[in-house]
């Protein structure tokens, strides 16, 4: 149940002092002064660096052992070792008993795609990895050694790289839906003799056979593999491959593990990539001292992070929060890890609310989707435990933090910012500083971070690049496969000698906020999804034809504040990017990278443009493509490249606007197929290319099927796109002689002699809304779909029970004799209700009608329910999520937002009069409404003129609110309450 929000309010703000404030007492008594704000101890810590360090060491009370007395063996960032005699080990700060804090209370719960989840308690955590560290021993695992590890982020690659850390090796990671080609672009770099690999199972995702075999093949350093997964052991030729299950069943359940050794406090702990911007990803150790000293002090001091906290951090095993996580194990904290998929807005905010997650950490993308789609997590799911949101990957933007506050609950946004570079932050949160929408709160203590202005010197109020300018412990150990450390010098030192240039632009303000404008190094970062231009380079340099290339992020012109991704290629003599070759780049990029490497925009330039020093200039390129001046002409070598590219974008602008024009009267099904195709996808594409090799998305897809449907007046399954996803395919299908004129589709085979399901077309025609709900069904009945004409409402005096009429005729041509089982969403509900009446006035038994979130039309509403159901869709319209997305949208859509096509828009208006005009009367049957738990305010709660027309109805709550019962989340529970709903209907 959510809490009041008084009552909300009242538990996120009853907190403690925050253990900053007891840090701040100890560093004045080092200091021999008061530090009484915020901005006095960041200029303490960073002008007493050494001192700050010392004492936090100290402050922090974590094992070690040694001597602290030298901090840094000298002052120069690239050069300066932290605290040389200082000797630890990283799985033993993370799970080692903690004064206060219950061994029986949980620590790691990894939860899956489909819901269910595995716990461990902080006990049964240490044992668990101490027993897999004797395994792992047993198996060949040395300190010194590295390990890497490919797999989704679940709780048996945690427990095994906290036992890696433990025995003193390093582990590298990667996820599995990594092309082998970027595994091996990382991978190749490290190696590494062991490799720990995923393979998956039911509902959890894994590295592919044929992949794993190619990928142990080009890693010749490799001896053994350890598998996660219990499926059947590979063929390996040549390697020792076990299951790590396997080897743990030897060791004794008592077992203490093998003793973990304290090392070095720059020993190697994790090796991390690179974006991969100026080459191959560079392959960056990280020691185990500085990793875990930076992130028990950004999660004690910035964070507040404490054991009463569960911590749930949105990420993958390629990206460094991943480690970042994990160190909250150091604090009592308890994590949560998820290796499922985001199949909607609802999707990480049921998570956090099931599992009680007080610290949320997610992107900009994700709260802008969640926006976008109108959900209003707080309304939906029980928030009340959240205390704080965090937010990286991206810019996050002003309306951003509003949103939070209005849809989750008034809790500090902290947008954070650092890197793989440096495994931490250098702006976050700071619990005693205000919260500045579009701001990061603080610099991280300890460090001297400055923006400096092309003149190299530091701004305050103005955009420059972000630079450190003192030493700091998470700095790089070193590079791999860089022997005299020129890479390591060149990434970050050759820009401004003497200071760590980390690649961002940023603008920081005199009381310590700061505010991110993005990448200076070309690094792109495509709606929240960062990717390498190398990586991009790498795989289309092997594409025939292709001799250069280069990656850049630009402004999406359909989706405002969204960007998109534009490839410039330059071609080998002789070769033209017709058709082919451009579908021929996609595919590839699709293949050997991931479906985020694709690009929206294929470009032939001449040349791509350079600097002086050879270097590309992305950010050039980027300027060009939005329409921006290039700020500094002068520093290119090659400036008519610029123009190159301003004609290759105009070139493609014309081709997209003559493909997605009114066809100058071409109203053939081709011209239309092609128009729709360039029209969802941003961009015209060949006949035979392949809708999701252009880049097409599952959403996509249903936008794709609806707006094909509408403009073509032809049934349309979406079958018939997955059979050849192409604007020829398409063609093709529809222009084919009919082989489904019914208006009955099979959506799901069932057992003969039971009675069917009949689920009724929404008012777009189709029934493709219930395909998902269909496919979580447990039910042994048919399950059979009834379409329309997708502008069946626009026909002119067309009532519901026109609609109704001929679908009755269907059932009954279908199932002769016997009982009726029906059901309908929102529109869908309103013409089963009157199929329903017609078939029992006809002597049809009607077993079973479920309304799924069905409002009673307007038609028969008394004067004062019209004004106060008018009342709360306005009200609803002004909080996103409180209704569906096809009303909500649409009339956001016209006051600003991208518009949708005139024709569905016209559909939308023609369907809704429709509705309400119906003149229903009452029905005998039993019946029973799904409604939905987060509704439109309750002034218009009129499920009583429901009670009043049904004598027999049933009311089942359904979580999430109307617009996303069949498409979020929670779609699993609507089929699970409609199989008992159904159930119970046959026990009747």
């Amino acid at each position: 149940m959510t809490l009041p929000v008084t009552a909300r309010d009242e538990v996120r703000t009853a907190a403690p002092p925050s253990q900053l404030a007891d840090f701040r007492v100890r560093c004045e008594a080092v200091a021999g002064r008061e530090l009484p704000t915020a901005a006095a101890l960041h200029a303490w810590s960073v002008a007493s660096s050494r001192e700050f360090w010392r004492t936090f060491l100290d402050w922090a009370d974590l094992a070690w052992e040694g001597s602290a007395e030298t901090v840094t063996t000298d002052g120069d960032v690239r050069t300066a070792r932290f605290f040389p005699d200082v000797r630890l080990n990283y799985a033993e700060n993370l799970l080692r008993p903690l004064p206060g804090v219950d061994d029986g209370a949980p620590a790691l719960t990894s939860v899956h795609g489909d819901g269910s989840f595995e716990q461990l308690s902080r006990g049964e955590l240490r044992t668990s990895v101490r027993r897999t560290s004797r395994a792992l021993a047993a198996a060949g695992v040395r300190a010194g050694d590295t390990v890497l590890a490919v797999a989704a982020n679940n709780g048996r690659v945690a427990v095994a790289a906290l036992a890696v850390a433990g025995l003193g090796a390093a582990l590298s990671t990667a996820t599995p839906d990594m092309g082998v080609s970027t595994l091996l672009g990382r991978f190749g770099q490290v190696g590494a003799t062991t490799a720990v690999i995923d393979r998956g199972g039911p509902g959890r995702a894994g590295v592919a056979e044929e992949d794993l075999a190619e990928l142990l093949a080009g890693l010749p350093t490799v001896r053994r593999v350890l598998l996660l997964d219990d499926l059947p052991l590979p063929q390996l030729p040549g390697l020792e491959v076990s299951r790590l299950a396997d080897l743990l069943s030897s060791v004794p359940a008592d077992d203490p593990g093998p003793e973990w050794p304290r090392q070095a406090f720059d020993a190697p702990l994790w090796v991390l990539f690179s974006s991969g911007t100026t080459g191959p990803p560079k392959a960056m150790v990280h020691g185990v001292g500085g990793s875990l000293l930076e992130h028990v002090k950004e999660y004690r001091l910035h964070l507040d992070l404490r054991p009463s906290d569960t911590l749930y951090f949105h990420t993958t095993t390629a990206w460094m929060m991943w480690n970042w996580q994990l160190s909250a194990l150091s604090v009592g904290a308890h994590v949560v890890v998820y290796d499922g998929a985001v199949s909607g807005p609802e999707t990480l905010w049921h998570l956090v609310a099931r599992h009680g997650v007080t610290v949320f950490g997610t992107s900009p993308a994700y709260l802008q989707l969640c926006e976008d789609e109108g959900y209003a997590p707080e309304d939906a799911v029980d928030l009340s435990a959240v205390r704080a949101v965090l937010s990286t990957g991206a810019v996050l933007h002003d309306w951003q933090f509003a949103w939070v506050t209005e849809h989750v609950g008034p809790v500090p946004v902290q947008s954070i910012s650092g890197g793989t570079d440096i495994v931490g932050c250098f702006v976050l949160g700071h619990p005693e500083v205000p919260v500045r929408p579009g701001r990061c709160q603080s610099i991280s203590l300890g460090l001297d971070v400055a923006a400096l202005d092309d003149e190299e010197r530091p701004v305050l109020g103005e955009v420059g690049e972000l630079v450190c300018r003192n030493p700091f412990p998470s700095r790089p150990v070193r590079f791999l496969q860089d022997p005299d450390g020129e890479r390591f010098r060149a990434a970050y030192f050759a820009q401004h000698p003497g200071v760590w240039t980390h690649g961002d632009r940023i603008e920081i303000d005199a009381d310590g906020s700061s505010r991110l404008h993005g990448r200076s190094d070309g690094v792109l970062n495509v709606n929240g999804v960062r990717i390498g231009p190398s990586e991009i380079y790498t795989i289309v340099r092997t594409v025939p034809g292709v001799a250069d290339a280069m990656a850049v992020e630009t402004r999406d012109p359909a989706v405002p504040g969204s960007s998109r991704l534009a490839l410039l290629v330059v071609l080998q003599r002789d070769h033209l990017l017709d058709d082919a070759l451009s579908r021929r780049i996609r595919a590839t990029l699709r293949r050997e990278g991931s479906p985020a490497h694709v690009p929206s925009v294929i470009l032939a330039v001449d040349e791509i443009p350079l600097t002086h020093n050879g270097k590309r200039s992305e950010s050039a390129a980027r300027a060009v493509l939005d329409g921006e001046p290039v700020r500094n002409v002068a520093a290119l070598k090659n400036p008519g490249a610029l123009e190159s590219i301003a004609a290759a974008a105009r070139s493609a602008e014309a081709a997209r606007a003559a493909a997605v024009g009114d066809d100058e009267g071409d109203d053939g099904v081709h011209a239309v197929v092609a128009r729709v195709f360039a029209d969802v996808l941003g961009a015209p594409v060949p006949d035979d290319a392949d809708f999701f090799d252009a880049g097409g998305t599952s959403r996509q897809t249903m936008t794709l099927m609806r707006r094909l449907r509408m403009e073509l007046h032809r049934p349309l399954l979406l079958e018939d796109l997955l059979v050849d996803p192409s604007v020829a395919g398409v063609t093709r299908a529809v222009t084919a002689p009919a082989t489904h004129d019914s208006p009955v589709e099979v959506l799901r085979p069932g057992e003969p002699g039971t009675a069917p399901l009949f689920l009724v077309h929404g008012y777009l025609g189709d029934v493709d809304i219930y395909r998902s709900m269909v496919d979580a069904l447990q039910t042994p009945a048919p399950v059979y779909g009834l379409t329309s004409d997708p502008q069946i409402a626009t026909r002119e005096g067309i009532t519901i029970v026109d609609i109704a009429t001929p679908l009755v005729a269907t059932v009954e041509e279908t199932v002769p004799d016997g009982d009726v089982r029906l059901a309908g969403y929102s529109f869908g509900g309103l013409v089963a209700y009157e199929m329903a009446r017609q078939l029992t006035a006809a002597g049809r038994s009607v077993t079973f009608l479920g309304l799924i979130d069905t409002e009673p039309p307007f038609g028969r509403l008394s004067r004062v329910s019209r004004v106060l159901r008018t009342l709360a869709w306005w009200i609803a319209l002004v909080v996103p999520g409180m209704v569906e997305d096809t009303v909500a949208g649409v009339l956001r859509r016209r006051l600003g937002r991208s518009a949708p096509p005139d024709e569905e828009a016209r559909t939308f208006a023609a369907a809704y009069r429709v509705f309400n005009a119906y003149e229903w009367e009452p029905y005998d049957g039993p019946v029973t409404y799904f409604r939905a738990r987060f509704r439109v305010p309750v002034i218009a709660n009129l499920l009583y003129l429901w009670r009043r027309n049904v004598r027999d109805l049933r009311v089942v709550e359904i979580p999430g609110s109307h617009h996303v019962l069949l498409s979020g989340e929670h779609t699993p529970e609507l089929a699970a309450r409609l199989d008992e709903a159904l159930q119970a209907s046959s026990s009747r």
